[in-house]
């Protein structure tokens, strides 16, 4: 029986998948978020305001405590939202009194979310992955200067403080020499963030792959899914906002030995790069949670949400080796700005962005049982305000 209140953090693409896979299979569905996003509308998800994951951490601990003291029986907690994930660990003891959950250990989290931990963490795992480096001020910058490849690409060595300090659309910068990194280094030290500077794995955006897995409490893998990037917004960089899922055992193995190697547990996904240099995947990062794309595997045959319920509410969560391949995961309005930039860089035209559309393909907002979350982010979202904003820049207001 379904008796357990599912509890989903982050109301973004990412937890409306997991609501509504959960949804589905007959579990009722509690979704949090600091603000009124997409998962707010799906009929499959019971969605209320939290206090905000990082500013009000304590906060949200007690709101948690709250709304499980009114259930009979322990929540399920799923994390959908790397700033859940942080504030989740760190009270993890208190937590789990309250809460079933299955996450990685404390020291595999900061490893992870630390970037260049998680590289020191895959280099000793004997997993293959780009040269990396860390700065936290110019004196560091300028002692390692001679040992970075260009160009070469900076990102945050801490995803949450690069988010609150440069702003959630820029993922990175590349630099193709010594000044470019200096001067970029200088705005990311005003900002107060930190910076890490990785190796450019040289291939286009359809050489990277994500290998997610789900451990369970003992370490048996129990689901192992495969997709591949069509292609990416920001170009390059950026997540996959078109991809599809994909049979590539050597990829999947990698994935596998890695999460197992390293005493991983719960639901994650590891993202290689195939380098057309040696032929070799090399690991980009490890998600330590539900990556954007989960509703694909559900669609394909592997419901991770469902998977992680059943395993820690006593059912009888069983192995799943096979999915569907071919499949296709689009985010539409991403993807459309993912278009324009390839087209003006001369590497795809309309004709073969239309032929990408031939296949099954699912979008990331819009299904056909649950159609309030994509209908609103049709009109509300992408039609009234960038009308809006076009309107306000013609008349000069807001200025």
């Amino acid at each position: 029986m379904n008796d357990n209140l599912a509890v989903v953090l982050g109301m973004f693409e990412t937890g409306l998948a997991v609501g509504r896979s959960l949804g589905r299979a007959g579990i009722k569905v509690l979704g949090l978020d600091s603000v009124r996003i997409v998962g707010f509308y799906s009929k499959y998800i019971e969605a209320r305001i939290c206090p905000h994951p990082s500013q009000d951490e304590e906060e949200l601990i007690a709101f948690l405590l709250r709304i499980a003291e009114k259930e009979k029986f322990q929540p399920v907690l799923f994390i959908t939202s790397d700033e859940f994930l942080l504030p989740i660990s760190r009270n993890r003891d208190l937590i789990q009194r309250h809460y079933l959950m299955n996450l990685p250990s404390p020291q595999i989290i900061e490893c992870i979310s630390d970037k260049y931990k998680q590289y020191l963490l895959a280099l000793e795992a004997g997993i293959p992955v780009p040269r990396t480096f860390v700065a936290k001020n110019m004196d560091e910058l300028h002692e390692i200067m001679d040992e970075i490849p260009f160009p070469a690409f900076i990102k945050g060595a801490e995803v949450t403080l690069w988010r609150s300090k440069m702003g959630v659309v820029s993922k990175g910068f590349v630099v193709s020499n010594r000044e470019e990194l200096i001067d970029t280094f200088q705005v990311i030290f005003e900002k107060g963030a930190n910076g890490l500077i990785q190796e450019i794995i040289p291939g286009p955006d359809t050489n990277h792959y994500k290998s997610s897995c789900y451990l369970s409490r003992n370490g048996e893998i129990l689901l192992a899914f495969g997709l591949q990037k069509i292609r990416q917004q920001p170009v390059g960089f950026g997540f996959g906002c078109m991809v599809q899922s994909i049979k590539y055992p050597e990829m999947l193995d990698l994935g596998k030995e890695f999460f197992s190697k390293i005493g991983y547990r719960g639901a994650g996904s590891a993202e290689f790069k195939l380098d057309r240099r040696d032929s070799k995947l090399k690991l980009i990062e490890l998600n330590p949670r539900y990556w954007q794309q989960n509703g694909l595997s559900d669609r394909c045959g592997m419901n991770f949400p469902l998977m992680n319920y059943l395993e820690l509410t006593g059912g009888e969560p069983k192995t799943v080796r096979d999915y569907r391949s071919g499949i296709k995961w689009v985010n539409i309005y991403s993807d459309i700005e993912s278009f324009r930039e390839y087209r003006q860089r001369g590497q795809i035209s309309l004709r073969q962005w239309l032929a990408s559309f031939r296949g099954e393909i699912m979008l990331s907002d819009l299904e056909w049982d649950d159609l309030l979350p994509g209908l609103r982010e049709m009109v509300i979202e992408n039609v009234l305000r960038r009308s809006g904003r076009k309107i306000k820049k013609a008349f000069g207001w807001g200025h």
